[in-house]
């Protein structure tokens, strides 16, 4: 990937969910830790992923005068938004309309983009389920897939922006 910071907080966060598994491994998918470690997955991954597309949308804004960092990082960087599709696409179109018609015109090539979208959902849906203080009816495995999908969407995302 070309944007380091967006590549180790994807790696950092596989990390962890490793680490969760193990811990899942060593007390049984059946304790009840397990839906307390599952939500803090769904957090962390979506917010990952949240991250990083926010990340290496605005990273291109280093060469701008300091008014317009401030702009971009209070308006958008640090700013609370899903990771859905949709909003990638908007935000793209807000820096530059090449840049969202080629992540579509990529996600379009990609042999598995029905489930990377519907992961890249799902990891929302149960994001915001949790947030609203529901609770999500989501499998750690499955959230584990839903992550590992959402990131090809990122490095789409980091190979379309440059």
């Amino acid at each position: 990937m070309n944007n380091q910071a967006a590549f180790s907080s994807l790696n950092d966060c596989s990390v962890e969910i490793e680490k969760l598994h193990k811990i899942i491994e060593v007390f049984g998918q059946n304790h009840t830790i397990v839906p307390f470690l599952t939500n803090y997955a769904v957090i962390k991954c979506c917010g990952t992923i949240e991250n990083c597309f926010k990340l290496i949308i605005s990273d291109f804004h280093n060469t701008l005068p300091s008014q317009a960092k401030n702009y971009i990082e209070n308006t958008f960087l640090n700013s609370s938004m899903n990771p859905s599709k949709d909003n990638i696409c908007k935000s793209l179109r807000k820096f530059d309309e090449q840049w969202n018609e080629n992540f579509k015109a990529k996600l379009l090539q990609e042999v598995d983009r029905s489930r990377i979208e519907s992961s890249l959902n799902s990891l929302n849906q149960a994001r915001n389920a949790f947030a609203h203080g529901g609770s999500p009816a989501v499998s750690f495995t499955s959230v584990v897939t839903y992550f590992n999908d959402s990131r090809r969407v990122i490095e789409i995302l980091d190979d379309v922006v440059r």
